[in-house]
């Protein structure tokens, strides 16, 4: 039977032949030892009422050797699907495709013929073990029930055109592409967050600070989708863009959490180089997280004032963007009182050069055109050159005279 499973889903295939399909609904473990199991065609899990029940539908009847299926294991308080198979088997579904007697969430079969699901409950025997996870029981109803094997269900005389598989057509989705233009996050007037781990507590702490970098809010917690509801349940996310940021930047603190990975927000998960490294950074990341040490931008005299290979920090403007990753830019001299947000232009000039995978913050490194307004922070070279080491794009977010 080249052609089965017809669809993909979580389960392993045994002999396709025989007679039993077990699913272990939420119990991973079971999987495995039951697939190898004389008398199991094929053993997997479900953990929704709706497009999983479908998905197993589908398969077992595309397999009329199939004539039972075992729910064992552990049942989704939420969904319910082993209690949901029950009842399909039992009362099928009413008019809008929802199964009749299902107490789980969103029991419906949209994507089911009613021939298909007539189908079923005539092939299949369901047998209730949900609950049950001792590998030796099972095993021995397996056998019980590959004993009292009626056979593949008839398909020939009379009963040809009530017990042949209906036709099952593959599910169809329109292909998008990925990517697209996520908004600076500078543009949402809640703030910006900063993500580190507290190793010694187990815990991702996720600090909130204000568009002008005053501390506002921190959360601490484990798991990355109730952190996002929180922030969204305080109303902190204005933005779809900044919420799927935070998301992926939270899933990645709590893998590395329990992965014991090396976290920085906005940089790949990385193995730790060596086990005196990784007590380091432990013990760094397990006290309280310092506020980000934002320096506002220098003045013209602070920048001349500097040494040759020191740090430095300015806001400019790009009057032209230079072949081989090069800027010519103009030197914009903060404001005493608003150096984050307000600047003035000068007569002065520098170079920037950066490295195509420099990193950009609020935004991209397809903003950095003519006419951007950048902070760049790097290190000073000879002849009026900055080496930049970070960009962030204020294009948008500050005010220029």
């Amino acid at each position: 039977m080249a052609t089965w499973p017809v669809l993909d889903g979580k389960y392993i295939v045994g002999d396709p032949e025989a007679p039993v399909a077990v699913c272990a609904l939420t119990s991973e473990s079971l999987v495995e030892p039951l697939a190898g199991v004389e008398g199991v065609a094929i053993a997997g899990q479900v953990y929704t009422a709706n497009l999983g029940i479908e998905r197993i539908v589908t398969n077992v009847i595309a397999n009329p050797a199939i004539r039972f299926l075992l729910l064992c294991g552990k049942d989704s308080k939420l969904f319910r699907p082993g209690q949901s198979l029950g009842a399909l088997a039992d009362n099928g579904t009413d008019g809008d495709s929802r199964i009749v007697g299902a107490e789980g969430y969103d029991p419906v079969l949209p994507n089911l013929e009613t021939p298909q699901i007539d189908h079923f409950r005539r092939q299949v025997e369901i047998v209730d073990w949900t609950g049950e996870s001792d590998l030796e029981a099972l095993r021995e109803q397996i056998g019980g029930l590959a004993g009292r094997n009626p056979g593949p269900l008839a398909a020939d005389g009379a009963e040809s055109l009530l017990s042949a598989p209906p036709t099952v057509e593959p599910a169809r989705f329109v292909a998008i592409r990925p990517g697209g233009r996520r908004e600076p996050l500078q543009y949402d007037p809640k703030g910006y967050f900063v993500i580190t781990l507290d190793c010694d507590e187990e815990q991702v702490v996720l600090r909130h600070y204000l568009t002008d970098h005053t501390p506002a809010h921190e959360m601490r917690g484990r798991v990355a989708e109730s952190m996002v509801l929180g922030l969204l349940r305080e109303g902190l996310i204005s933005q779809l863009s900044h919420a799927g940021y935070l998301g992926a930047e939270l899933a990645k603190a709590e893998s590395a959490l329990h992965l014991e990975l090396r976290y920085e927000q906005d940089r790949p998960l990385r193995r730790p180089a060596s086990p005196t490294a990784t007590a380091e950074n432990s013990a760094a990341q397990a006290g309280t997280p310092p506020v980000p040490r934002i320096a506002p931008p220098l003045t013209w005299e602070q920048l001349r004032a500097a040494l040759e290979g020191s740090q430095a920090v300015a806001a400019v403007e790009v009057l032209q963007c230079l072949p081989d990753s090069e800027l010519d830019v103009g030197f914009l001299e903060p404001d005493s009182a608003d150096p984050f947000s307000t600047y003035r232009r000068t007569d002065h000039r520098l170079t920037v050069s950066y490295a195509p995978g420099i990193p950009t913050v609020m935004g991209e490194l397809s903003d950095v055109v003519d006419g951007a307004i950048l902070r760049v922070s790097g290190v000073l070279e000879a002849e009026g050159r900055l080496a930049a080491q970070r960009l962030v794009i204020l294009t948008s977010v500050v005010t220029v005279h």
